[in-house]
């Protein structure tokens, strides 16, 4: 508890003085301050739970780092932003620390166990390990099939495509949400592996045939986000299952996959088929020498954090009523086709500063709803559940919770780039997962019982 205090206390100290010098004009001094906190903030955490994929961690990491980053102000497209936009990104990570933190005290002392663990167990359990297999599988499969399908009714494939946003258009309603699970099937197999260090003799040659089909699918779809889930889920569950760590042998490996990553996701740019300075004038960097990678690496995540206070600002000038809660519950009418019957459950504008920078960050549904309010509802109920999922993998048996936390963390780091919780995708993933894990536990024919396997 003390050291949450201290912790809010030094982030409130250093996040109103980077607040004043932005305001005041100093905007790279605002930035590096906000980075440092950023920097400081992911080694306390990590301290706190010997863990590097820490949930708070990573938060503070890329939520805090992301402010500091957009705070440079390097476009033109950048202005100052509003006051409630400032206290809404403080007021959001304040309430996510401070929850998660008394909730998982709360769950560890009603347990009455403090130990934690966050290494997968070997397989125990022969029924269990087929089952894992079986779901690498299906959703291998599936997910080719239904691309394959999808390239049929569409009549291309977005790599060969020579248009332009040829990726934004490539997908059919329903299918393409089994495309895209596409993802799980790497960090389902590196959970396989991990539990099953030897006999897999029989298993590799269809594992890296599987595993290569699902990555051909993101590459093909052109989608860097898609990309970056298949990659980082895996490294995730590596770093959750493995706390010590050969850091020599670690940064090798980091710096081997990030390379990999750079040239895929150059390529992937390449193939949306940008016109010539297109590029340039859409993020309208006020250095006009900037390197090309370094001005889509600032814009990827300062846009998004301007978008917010575009959000902000417009409902302001605009004097526009929250949606009061029908943006975040915009998956269910999705998912089960409201939208298509009621139209206007989701007629609510998107506000952004320019249409091709559209990304937004994980407080813009929040903040729609019900504005400050609810940034820091949503901050809380968050922190609440990440605990959750913290305390499921410290404690659980099934290799499933690796999945669901994995799937969490990313939406942790990439927490400047959607809104995750209320977009149809997220809920269809964590439907996915909960089947799976209802699958792996469901009793054979020995009476199991379920609390055994939670």
């Amino acid at each position: 508890m003390k050291k949450e205090a201290y912790i809010s206390v030094g982030f409130i100290v250093s996040y109103l003085t980077a607040v004043t010098l932005s305001r005041g004009g100093q905007h790279v001094a605002a930035g590096l301050l906000l980075l440092c906190t950023a920097v400081i903030l992911y080694g306390c955490f990590y301290w706190d739970e010997c863990s590097l994929v820490d949930l708070r961690a990573l938060l503070s990491l890329f939520w805090v780092g992301g402010i500091g980053v957009t705070a440079f102000q390097l476009s033109n497209w950048q202005t100052d932003w509003e006051t409630e936009t400032w206290l809404s990104f403080g007021l959001f990570y304040l309430c996510f620390v401070w929850f998660y933190g008394g909730s998982l005290r709360w769950m560890r002392a009603k347990k009455g166990n403090r130990h934690r663990t966050w290494s997968l167990p070997k397989a125990e359990d022969e029924t269990m390990d087929v089952r894992l297999y079986r779901c690498i599988w299906i959703i291998a499969v599936v997910s080719l099939v239904c691309f394959l399908v999808e390239a049929i009714l569409m009549g291309y494939i977005p790599i060969f495509s020579k248009e332009t946003h040829a990726y934004n258009t490539f997908h059919i309603t329903g299918i393409h949400y089994f495309t895209f699970s596409c993802m799980m099937v790497h960090p389902l197999t590196l959970i396989y592996i991990l539990r099953r260090p030897q006999g897999l003799e029989r298993q590799w040659k269809t594992l890296v045939l599987l595993n290569a089909a699902a990555l051909s699918i993101a590459i093909m779809c052109v989608s860097k986000l898609q990309f970056a889930l298949t990659i980082m889920l895996p490294v995730i569950i590596f770093l959750l299952h493995a706390p010590k760590i050969n850091w020599k042998k670690m940064l090798c490996a980091a710096a081997l996959i990030g390379g990999v990553c750079v040239l895929v996701f150059v390529f992937m740019v390449y193939r949306r088929n940008y016109e010539p300075g297109y590029l340039n004038g859409v993020f309208d960097m006020k250095n006009l020498d900037t390197p090309m990678f370094f001005q889509y690496l600032y814009m990827y995540i300062a846009n998004n954090f301007e978008n917010f206070n575009c959000l902000v600002a417009t409902m302001q000038e605009q004097s526009l009523a929250h949606s009061m809660g029908m943006r975040m519950l915009f998956p269910l009418f999705a998912l089960t086709g409201l939208k298509f019957i009621f139209p206007h459950l989701t007629a609510y504008p998107i506000y952004v500063v320019i249409p091709q920078l559209n990304t937004l960050t994980i407080l813009y549904d929040a903040y729609y709803d019900f504005g400050i309010p609810g940034v820091a509802l949503f901050g809380a109920l968050l922190g609440i559940g990440c605990a959750a999922a913290a305390r499921i993998v410290q404690s659980g048996t099934t290799p499933i919770r690796f999945l669901l936390y994995a799937q969490i963390a990313m939406y942790q780091i990439l927490s400047f780039f959607s809104t995750w919780y209320s977009i149809p995708t997220t809920w269809f993933w964590f439907a996915l997962t909960f089947l799976m894990y209802v699958y792996m536990i469901w009793p054979t024919g020995e009476k199991r019982r379920w609390r055994r396997a939670i």
